[in-house]
């Protein structure tokens, strides 16, 4: 994924693990949707999450045809559009919504990728994590055995390893939240990533390579690290709190940095499909 190499480097990269670095919130903003297709374009990831709830999509979307055979791309199911993630998740525990509402939601969401891209995401997650809610979780499973896609769960050991990436406290809830979404992916037959890195709380300080360098040991194949590259623009400042944050993982994963740091970690990136096999 990151271009050619010589003899030496190739055969460092058949023996290294393969990963793969997905990008949330592709559609979020102009500018976040520019900073992903830039890197992209320099094979600086090997997956997008697309939200698609948003009037620029219908711009934006098209532009990523070119990746479609080189990427996974897939839908970032959006359910705090217009709602808190507080609000979402407190119905989804206390007063969980039919499930044939959120099918519904899903699939419209579902349709609106297709419908601009000319096909099916590879895969399904979530905003904000929605997607390992009671009833989301059902849905997002049931249809991505449907269309065929895979789901992004966000199981990880919670053990030692764990304490000493960021967030530790937050990787911890969502392993323990993924749980019931790998455990009906596993009943419908559908396929998952196996390892979830990349969460930060966004608050830390000091360089993002730092940060992204602590997320990387132990990383195995078809493992998912997430990440949140892109420019800072009017409709990002009006819809997300992280904007900065933002230019500082597009420098970092634009710069010399970050291929010298993957390689440094025996890991090349790969689509989920390529991490499985090689497993």
């Amino acid at each position: 994924m990151l271009g050619p190499a010589s003899p030496r480097v190739f055969m460092d990269r058949m023996m290294a693990k393969r990963i793969v670095l997905c990008a949330d919130d592709y559609g979020l903003s102009p500018g976040v949707s520019l900073g992903i297709r830039e890197l992209l374009e320099r094979q600086r990831l090997s997956a997008t999450s697309c939200i698609v709830v948003f009037p620029e999509f219908a711009d934006d979307g098209p532009l990523l045809k070119p990746y479609l055979d080189r990427v996974d791309i897939g839908l970032h199911f959006t359910l705090t559009g217009d709602r808190s993630l507080a609000a979402v998740a407190l119905e989804a525990h206390l007063r969980p919504p039919p499930l044939a509402r959120m099918l519904a939601a899903l699939e419209e969401q579902v349709a609106k990728f297709a419908g601009t891209l000319g096909r099916l995401p590879d895969y399904i997650d979530g905003h904000q994590h929605v997607h390992v809610l009671p009833v989301v979780r059902e849905a997002v499973v049931r249809v991505a055995s449907r269309i065929g896609a895979y789901v992004r769960t966000t199981i990880e050991p919670i053990d030692a390893a764990m304490w000493r990436r960021p967030a530790r406290l937050e990787s911890a809830y969502l392993a323990c939240a993924s749980r019931p979404l790998a455990s009906l992916a596993r009943q419908w037959g559908v396929s998952a990533n196996r390892g979830f890195r990349g969460v930060r709380t966004f608050r830390e300080a000091g360089p993002y390579r730092n940060l992204f360098r602590k997320m990387l040991p132990g990383a195995d194949n078809a493992c998912i690290v997430m990440c949140h590259p892109g420019h800072g623009d009017v409709a990002l400042t009006a819809r997300d709190p992280v904007v900065q944050a933002r230019a500082d993982e597009w420098r970092y994963f634009s710069g010399p940095d970050f291929p010298a740091d993957l390689q440094d970690s025996g890991l090349v990136l790969g689509r989920l499909r390529e991490g499985i096999r090689q497993a």
